[in-house]
């Protein structure tokens, strides 16, 4: 576990330190609600078993050329499903997984603007994330137990981000309403073999 968040963190580092330094360079911090569940790859409906939880993290926006930019990220998230069963549990339970997550995006600053300083945007980019770790619950059961995983069983899961979100000022400051999809390609462990994560995340963040 310790050798995949040193690889993680290595990356984000390598990514943050490619921006020319003669970049107008942004750093923000978001935070809000992720709504996740477990399913096949692209299943957008019949999505009734959603986990809620926090998410949040920092990113760094920096401009490529005219409207574009690269925004690396470093987000914790929670994946999961509120209520499963599976070959291995007979009887229905939760699951949920806890992610360190390095989003790369590219981001479109479109020059629409529901007032002169609201401005909206777009982004989409892969991310790499490593399983902190996982916990179960069931049904009927008040407490989160751990799994027992072995580090060979915490596989990183690889995915894809589709967003969209406004700027607008406030005060002195810049605030940002970001809604984007996260969506899982990765196989997960002890779950069935078509599962993926996906998460639909709402925050707001401020930028600096």
């Amino acid at each position: 576990m310790k050798t995949k968040l040193l690889t993680l963190a290595i990356f984000a580092m390598a990514i943050i330190l490619t921006v020319p330094v003669y970049a107008q360079v942004s750093f923000g911090t978001r935070h809000g609600l992720a709504i996740s569940t477990l399913a096949k790859t692209g299943d957008l409906y019949d999505n009734d078993e959603m986990h809620f939880s926090y998410t949040g993290g920092i990113f760094v926006t920096a401009p490529v050329k005219g409207v574009f930019a690269i925004q690396p990220e470093l987000n914790y998230i929670c994946k999961g499903r509120s209520s499963e069963t599976s070959e291995f549990i007979e009887t229905r339970y939760q699951s949920r997984y806890h992610y360190l997550q390095i989003p790369v995006l590219a981001r479109f600053n479109t020059h629409l603007s529901m007032t002169e300083k609201t401005k909206v945007y777009f982004n989409v980019g892969p991310y790499v994330s490593t399983l902190l770790k996982s916990q179960n619950k069931p049904e009927n059961v008040s407490d989160w137990k751990d799994d027992n995983y072995d580090d060979v069983d915490k596989d990183p899961d690889f995915g894809l981000i589709l967003g969209m979100g406004v700027t607008f000022p406030v005060n002195k400051y810049t605030l940002q309403a970001d809604l984007r999809y996260d969506m899982g390609l990765s196989k997960l462990n002890y779950q069935p073999d078509s599962y993926r994560t996906k998460a639909l995340g709402i925050t707001i963040g401020i930028i600096f």
